[in-house]
């Protein structure tokens, strides 16, 4: 996969292609249909393959008080589509140039001029250009006007809900990561560097990594999770807690994993924790004693979990 990152660095494209146009945050099942499709058509055509999506959410230009929380990091989001398996990612940020241009104009001066595109797939929902009227009606009569081949794919529906971005960050409000897991059609992760903390874990018997952290992602509810944190392509079983501490009053949000049976030194590594399943709510202890007592029953239902612990069913 080759990666672009801007317009004025792009050039003109050498090859047909068929283009994808989207913000694609989270890459859920919804989203990979569309982009399978579109490689499916692209190589039976002849055509290299392109996605357009964005670094940041369209919603930080166009609406800043109501932008959303990005379910997947850029880093993820270049990772995931070069698993997929498409030729070209053109990853730019939503700026003035995006919210302004008209969406024929993008369509004959973007797409078609600089990108050669000669199909596009779309999902049922796509706008896009100036007061986004760019949408599936428009997109049809601009197809017959300029030639080029347009697919429309329809929604997935999982359980009588359309699958949508949306829906998955309500989903991780409330903790549901199951759900979430399923709509994703992989299991929700956090990607992050290993940092220095107050080390009250260690302090505990229950050294932890506390994970450094974007707060523009969408994180899960504050709570306890049976996860597996991966090292150099290497996972671990975890338990990994996400929130505040208030045990200890922390203010800060905070993300840390306490890896199974596991005594390495990981300062500054870059590790990604994989949610499995939701244990129970962040709790505020009247002693330390209890919070180790209930630390412990977390690493026995791990452990259960993941069939290791002697007394498991």
């Amino acid at each position: 996969m080759e990666l672009i990152y801007s317009l004025e660095d792009m050039g003109k494209m050498v090859y047909e292609t068929g283009v994808s146009l989207g913000t694609f945050d989270g890459l859920h099942r919804g989203h990979q249909r569309l982009i399978n499709k579109l490689i499916e058509k692209s190589k039976s055509n002849g055509y290299k393959s392109i996605v357009y999506t964005f670094a940041n959410h369209p919603r930080e230009i166009t609406s800043k008080k109501n932008k959303p929380k990005k379910i997947i990091s850029v880093k993820q989001k270049i990772e995931l589509f070069n698993k997929i398996g498409i030729d070209f990612l053109i990853l730019v940020n939503f700026d003035d140039f995006h919210r302004n241009i008209k969406a024929e104009n993008f369509i004959t001066d973007i797409l078609m001029e600089k990108l050669n595109m000669h199909s596009m797939v779309v999902g049922f929902d796509c706008r896009f250009g100036k007061n986004a009227e760019g949408n599936i009606k428009s997109l049809k009569r601009f197809s017959q006007k300029y030639d080029f081949d347009l697919e429309i794919v329809p929604p997935i529906k999982i359980e009588n809900q359309i699958v949508s971005s949306t829906l998955i960050r309500k989903l991780l409000s409330k903790g549901l990561i199951g759900e979430v897991n399923n709509l994703l059609g992989r299991n929700y992760s956090i990607f992050g560097k290993v940092i220095k903390g107050k080390q009250l874990g260690s302090k505990l018997g229950f050294p932890t990594a506390n994970i450094s952290i974007d707060l523009d992602l969408c994180l899960p509810k504050k709570g306890v999770y049976v996860t597996k944190t991966h090292l150099k392509n290497r996972p671990y079983y975890s338990v990994t807690n996400v929130g505040l501490n208030p045990t200890f009053k922390q203010n800060t949000y905070n993300v840390e994993t306490y890896i199974l049976d596991f005594n390495k030194n990981i300062y500054n590594e870059e590790i990604r924790v994989e949610f499995l399943e939701r244990i129970r709510d962040e709790l505020k202890f009247n002693n330390v004693a209890s919070l180790c007592e209930q630390i412990s029953q977390d690493i026995i239902f791990t452990k259960k979990y993941f069939k290791l612990y002697k007394n498991a069913l």
